[in-house]
This record gives structure tokens, sequence and C-alpha cells, in this order.
């Protein structure tokens, strides 16, 4: 949980992404999706489930600079942990975009 609230901290989260990234490392553990995983790739890869799923304006390479770890190592932890735990994690923007479709739609 340290490691969870330094590295969110760093990214400005709030607590309610804290605790929410936590929940997601306990269930990623409880299935022991951390095996031959390194354990600070996986609290990154939580916290930018968090990140995604709340609509942060964070990026993966945010956390791969702060880790100073390669990129693709981070978003592959993060695509496994995605598909396990059947999290849906829309697309950065996805929600923005969306929401000018309804707009457009309604002036028309």
């Amino acid at each position: 949980k340290r490691q969870i609230q330094q590295l969110g901290s760093q990214l400005q989260l709030n607590q309610h992404c804290l605790d929410t990234a936590f929940n997601f490392f306990k269930l990623v553990v409880s299935k022991h999706l951390t095996r031959g995983r390194r354990t600070e790739h996986v609290i990154a890869a939580c916290l930018y489930l968090v990140c995604r799923t709340e609509g942060t304006p964070h990026m993966l390479l945010d956390l791969s600079d702060l880790l100073q770890v390669n990129v693709y190592i981070l978003g592959k932890t993060f695509l496994l942990l995605a598909r396990e735990l059947c999290i849906n994690a829309p697309a950065i923007g996805e929600t923005s975009c969306h929401h000018h479709e309804m707009i457009t739609e309604e002036i028309m």
C-alpha cells in the first residue's frame, strides 16, 4: 500500500484513486497474477488501470518515466491485468469523443 501511495502521490492522484488501485492490487494478488512479475510493474499497472477507468489524463508513459521502466513491459502487464480482472479500460479520450458525437447529433 505504501508503494501505491508513493507512486500515486507523484502522479497527484486523489485518495479514491489510490484506494481503488490498492483494491485492484489485492485482486491481482488473490488471483496469483503477480507470479513472475516485478511488484513495481504490477503496482504501476494497477495505478494505470485506475487512471483509465477514472478518466484521469495520465499516460502509461508517465508511469514508465517515474519508474524508469520500458513502457512496453508496463503495457504488457497492464493488458494482462485488465483482461484477467475483466476490467474494461476505455481508451484515453474515448468518453470525450462519444460526448462530442452526442452533442453533434443533438445539433443536427
